[in-house]
């Protein structure tokens, strides 16, 4: 039987300009306002397990699911975002228009081979560990990009534009072959400011 992993990404995080320990943000008032209406949205799911990415707004962006479905989160290294230990944390939408060389720098780092691999095998593990189930990860942009390039047969330089705490599914059989069957369920952001 196929596993329905459920991606989702984080809320929408805080703006951290410098932090010398490694930015690592947490949600905003609005980024907790989004989690919880993932949670709500995905409450009647059958989600078996939860796992989760080691950076504190994909932690807080699970924690709602967590309650609502009586599971704990797992934390899995290998699903960070590409940003992990970067000393600032500035999100897409403040960013603005990115020079050429920016651009280039923030594509290398999204793409690089260590990343990719992480990712990928990480994901891997994650079906393998539940034939027949529905699981969640709660993960980044990034790395939801990844996983859909290697599904869609994209160049891994293809970004996908994951909203704050969409959704995506993706079925996996045990033959190893994956499909996305959604893409950026999203609607309980609507409205929220």
């Amino acid at each position: 039987m196929a596993v329905e992993l459920i991606l989702i990404r984080h809320g929408r995080p805080e703006r951290i300009d410098f932090d010398p320990d490694g930015a690592n943000p947490a949600l905003t008032d609005l980024g907790h306002r989004q989690a919880a209406g993932m949670a709500k949205f995905l409450e009647n799911d059958a989600i078996s397990a939860i796992y989760v990415s080691p950076q504190q707004r994909a932690i807080e962006t699970a924690q709602p699911l967590s309650e609502v479905k009586g599971l704990g989160a797992t934390i899995v290294p290998g699903i960070a975002e590409f940003d992990l230990g970067h000393t600032s944390y500035i999100p897409g939408e403040e960013m603005g228009k990115l020079d050429e060389e920016a651009l280039n720098v923030l594509i290398a780092q999204a793409t690089a081979d260590e990343f990719v691999e992480r990712v990928r095998t990480s994901i891997t593990a994650i079906i393998d560990g539940h034939p027949g189930e529905t699981v969640a990860a709660v993960c980044h942009g990034g790395v939801i990009s990844i996983i859909l390039n290697d599904i869609l047969g994209m160049p891994i330089e293809t970004y996908h534009d994951a909203k704050y705490t969409s959704v995506t599914r993706i079925s996996a059989a045990r033959s190893g072959l994956r499909s996305m069957t959604s893409f950026n369920e999203c609607h309980w952001i609507r409205g929220l400011s």
